[in-house]
C-alpha cells in the first residue's frame, strides 16, 4: 500500500510541478506574440490548469497528508507544518491563481473579439504570476518539510 501511496505521490508531483513549469513557457512564448497565439496559449493553460495542475495537485496533497498520518500521526509538529503549508497552496490556488488564470484567458479571448489587448490582461497574469510562484514555494516548502521531518518519531517500523 504504501509503495502505491509513495508512486502516486510522485506522479501527482510531476504532474503538479510539469504542468506549472510547461505554462511557463507557453506564458514566455505568448508575450509580445499577436491576439490569436495569446487567446490560444490563455487556452491551453486554462484548459491544462484544470485539467492537469490542480488534479496533480491534490493527488500529492492527499497522498502526502495520507502517508504521514499513517506513518507518524497528528502530533507530531513537522506533520502539523505540512498539513498547514499544504493547505495554503490549496487555498491560493482556488483563491487566487484559478480567478486569475480565468480572468486572463477571458480577458485575452475578448481583446481578440476586439482586436487588441485589453489593459485589463496585465494585471490578471500578475496575479496568476505572483501566486502562481507563491505556490510553487509553498509546495517546495512542504516537500522539504516532508522530507526532513526535523524531530519526528515514526509511529510504524518502516
Amino acid at each position: 500500500m504504501l509503495r502505491g501511496l509513495k508512486l502516486a505521490h510522485f506522479a501527482g508531483l510531476v504532474i503538479f510541478l510539469g504542468s506549472i513549469l510547461t505554462f511557463i513557457v507557453i506564458s514566455t512564448l505568448i508575450e509580445g506574440a499577436n491576439l490569436e497565439n495569446i487567446a490560444f496559449g490563455r487556452k491551453i493553460i486554462s484548459t491544462g490548469t484544470h485539467a492537469l495542475t490542480l488534479p496533480g495537485m491534490w493527488v500529492l496533497a492527499i497522498t502526502g497528508v495520507w502517508m504521514g498520518y499513517k506513518r507518524y500521526g497528528v502530533k507530531q509538529r513537522f506533520f502539523q507544518l505540512k498539513l498547514l503549508l499544504i493547505t495554503l497552496v490549496i487555498m491560493n490556488a482556488y483563491f487566487f491563481i484559478v480567478p486569475a488564470v480565468t480572468a486572463a484567458t477571458e480577458i485575452a479571448t475578448r481583446s481578440l473579439a476586439q482586436g487588441q489587448l485589453l489593459p485589463e490582461y496585465q494585471a490578471a497574469y500578475r496575479q496568476e504570476s505572483i501566486f502562481g510562484a507563491v505556490n510553487v514555494l509553498l509546495t517546495v516548502a512542504a516537500a522539504v518539510v516532508g522530507v526532513w521531518k526535523m524531530g519526528a518519531k515514526s509511529t510504524t517500523n518502516g
